[in-house]
């Protein structure tokens, strides 16, 4: 007879077969489409997926925790309007970067606050704030956007690779990638976050205090908006009520990608990381194959979809 704990967990390999899917089909496509391993192309994925990857590695607090975080780009939206509202009244760097980071905090706290104090769903609390975020916004710019916002020009500039200008964009988020990693594996705060996202009720009765932990994932996860908000404000200089529009599904559809997991209690930033780079990457070889960006939208619903099933495939096969 076969011993139980050496049998080969056959369904939660075939629960991780989509990942390997994906990478396979997105490198031969980049093998076939010329032009695509160049200086230009592969720092213009790196600069383009910043944004996106600074909302990841907070949203990846959130997810590991247990949690949902649908507000992103709505917080994104708003800390953008803030901020340009302050540099147009002719305040310099170090107020803005201020304002973007603190109300980004805020916004992101308020979220935790209902999920962790008043006990609401993730999901509903933050489809709910990212109506919120949003409509503050539009009444704060007055439907107008804010343009000519140059506080953060020096974000444009950066380093020459190749004949290639990376801007510091990318290395803003590959540092906050790191960072978020030493903070989930190396800290007692990220083992707590972990064991929250596992087991909460496991967690609170070995002494985690599981308020606080699930209030200060969110709250991470709002500070990444407004880091990617002075992000966003560096490149296109401009702030509007829509800035940030499905952001939010394009970092879950990056952790999922990268291997965390929609029920808690597993994954890892770099992985996050690299799944924001490998999805940028195939929205940037349907751009160059001649597809209209719509494909795009296509494709990260349906990585969510897949992912999610695959994920709770591998978790079903845990248990059995």
């Amino acid at each position: 007879m076969t011993d139980p704990d050496r049998r080969v967990p056959w369904r939660a390999i075939l629960a991780r077969l989509p990942q390997l899917a994906l990478a396979v089909v997105a490198l031969v496509l980049m093998v076939r489409t010329e032009r695509f391993f160049t200086p230009g192309t592969l720092g213009s994925i790196l600069t383009l997926a910043s944004i996106v990857g600074v909302l990841a590695a907070g949203q990846t607090f959130v997810l590991i925790g247990g949690g949902f975080d649908l507000s992103q780009g709505a917080a994104l939206a708003l800390s953008a309007a803030c901020t340009a509202w302050v540099s147009s009244r002719g305040y310099g760097l170090i107020p803005c970067i201020v304002v973007a980071l603190g109300v980004g905090l805020i916004l992101g706290a308020i979220n935790g606050g209902f999920v962790a104090i008043a006990r609401t769903n993730p999901f509903v609390t933050t489809l709910s704030t990212l109506l919120i975020y949003r409509g503050a916004a539009f009444v704060l710019l007055g439907g107008n956007p804010i343009s000519g916002v140059r506080t953060f020009e020096v974000l444009n500039r950066g380093v020459t690779l190749g004949g290639t200008l990376v801007p510091f964009r990318g290395f803003v988020f590959l540092g906050m990638a790191g960072l978020a990693w030493l903070v989930l594996r190396q800290t007692v705060f990220g083992q707590y976050v972990y064991a929250v996202g596992g087991n909460a009720e496991a967690a609170r009765l070995a002494g985690v205090r599981t308020t606080r932990i699930k209030v200060a994932t969110f709250a991470l996860s709002g500070l990444a908006s407004g880091v990617a908000a002075v992000l966003l404000l560096s490149w296109v200089r401009v702030a509007k009520p829509d800035t940030g529009a499905n952001f939010e599904l394009d970092s879950i559809a990056a952790c999922v990608v990268g291997g965390i997991s929609l029920l808690g209690g597993s994954g890892s930033v770099l992985g996050a990381a690299a799944g924001c780079l490998l999805l940028q990457s195939l929205a940037t070889l349907i751009t160059m194959s001649g597809f209209p960006d719509e494909y795009r939208t296509l494709v990260t619903g349906a990585v969510i979809l897949i992912f999610a099933a695959a994920d709770a495939l591998a978790r079903r096969s845990e248990r059995a």
